[in-house]
């Protein structure tokens, strides 16, 4: 007998001992990690429920390794079932919480597990202070704080800072969380005023664009918001040369940039472009906190060592997607990433902004929010009002209806301010008396 017979005649013996869904049995639906994501069900009142709540809330839950969403999450259980059950709950910046538990409620019946989440030892944290203070500082365009504000538990990485007030110039920042310590960011807020832009085109074009050390997309990219004076801007393209200059901004002015790259004969790092699906996910490598997914455009990672790297996409409401990948040097690893939704009905919506040029003040609701590209999540269904502000062009407003479970794109195309032009007033008192004083001259000269 040949071994593809016998592995044949294996599968068929398997498939003959599998149960057969009847009309009253459930199907279990696995995601795409191939874990179940819902539970059998059971005859009407012999089930019982598992209540799992977590300090923080909104963790993940896994139950007998299958995927029960965020907490607060209920689970469905047959009375008469295993009674062992393995429960663990886990979220990016704490330790992950494991327990056994022995035994299953009543018909009818619930049993609240409680998960206490222990902070993981690869974060710090971030105290932001501005003045004058009482501003709105926002932590990697999400969680946001009245100043002084202390956003603890940070994963270790790169970070973006916002601090806006209103009549004030939105302050933003780059800073590097290291474990165990504390980053400071105090913002000398300064009166609002006149911004001016960048407009860089690079040859070739895609790549990475820096101002400041932050993150602005790919190019060609147009960058607003940026307050008069000397800003660095650092290019990045696998394969090729880093490009940095320092150039100079002026209020009201466009300043266009036309690099050319120079090709890299023996590149060291390579690149990693990610795009998530949706946007708004926040991206580890290695355990380190990279950034946030954009909307039609990629995150990229640069300067990663050659060889294989731990990746992990988490984003709320949806399972958190790990893998990893093998980085070559002068390449770009480009990764397009479709993320689950959770089992559980979703109760929130999302709304993902993009502008051009970038950097415009986002308000949602007339709440300031961060600065765009931003991806907005757990907004309640409805009609939302976003509002999009940027020094030297027209306010940019829409009314955008939010669905729960789904990320509603939002595109801003903001037009230059008018320039304003002279108009014909009344005549002020000084020019009133000086027209009377050339008439009495001409009449004089008549006269003589």
């Amino acid at each position: 007998m040949k071994p593809s017979d016998l592995s044949f005649i294996i599968l068929i013996s398997m498939l003959c001992l599998l149960p057969v869904a009847g009309a009253d049995e459930a199907v279990v639906l696995t995601g795409a990690t191939g874990r179940p994501v819902t539970p059998t069900e059971t005859p009407a009142g012999l089930t019982g429920y598992f209540i799992i709540t977590s300090t923080p809330s909104g963790a993940e839950v896994y139950f007998d390794n299958a995927y029960y969403g965020e907490t607060p999450a209920t689970v469905t259980v047959p009375v008469s079932g295993n009674p062992q059950h393995t429960i663990r709950v886990q979220t990016p910046g704490y330790d992950t919480w494991e327990k056994t538990y022995l035994g299953n409620p009543g018909p009818g019946e619930s049993i609240t597990i409680s998960a206490a989440l222990s902070p993981s030892a690869s974060t710090g944290q971030i105290v932001v202070y501005s003045s004058p203070s009482g501003a709105a500082a926002t932590l990697d365009r999400s969680a946001t704080q009245t100043t002084p504000a202390t956003f603890s538990n940070v994963p270790i990485g790169n970070h973006e800072v916002s601090v806006f007030l209103s009549g004030y110039q939105t302050y933003y920042t780059s800073v590097s969380v290291q474990r165990g310590q504390t980053t400071t960011v105090n913002a000398q807020l300064s009166s609002a005023m006149s911004t001016g832009a960048l407009s860089i085109t690079s040859t070739p074009p895609g790549a990475a664009v820096y101002v400041d050390g932050i993150y602005r997309g790919l190019t060609p990219a147009t960058i607003g918001n940026l307050v008069p004076g000397q800003h660095t801007v650092t290019l990045s393209l696998a394969g090729y040369q880093d490009w940095m200059a320092q150039v100079n901004v002026q209020s009201g002015v466009v300043t266009s940039l036309y690099p050319t790259l120079a090709s890299d004969p023996k590149p060291v790092y390579g690149t990693v472009s990610i795009t998530s699906v949706p946007s708004g996910a926040s991206v580890y490598a290695d355990g380190v906190y990279i950034g946030e997914t954009r909307l039609n455009s990629p995150l990229v990672f640069t300067q990663v060592k050659p060889g294989y790297h731990e990746l992990l996409v988490s984003k709320s409401g949806y399972q958190d997607y790990s893998a990893s990948g093998l980085v070559s040097a002068g390449q770009d690893l480009d990764l397009t990433i479709t993320l689950a939704p959770n089992p559980q009905q979703p109760t929130t919506g999302g709304i993902a902004i993009t502008s051009s040029p970038t950097g415009g003040d986002v308000f949602l609701d007339n709440a300031y929010r961060g600065i765009s590209p931003l991806t907005i999540d757990s907004i309640s269904p409805g009609m939302h009002t976003v509002l999009l502000q940027l020094s030297g062009y027209q306010d940019w407003r829409s009314q955008v209806q939010v669905t729960a479970g789904q990320t509603a794109p939002v595109s801003a195309t903001l037009l230059p301010a008018p320039t304003p032009t002279p108009t014909r007033g009344e005549m002020s008192p000084l020019v009133g008396v000086a027209a009377l004083g050339l008439l009495i001259m001409l009449a004089r000269r008549k006269t003589t």
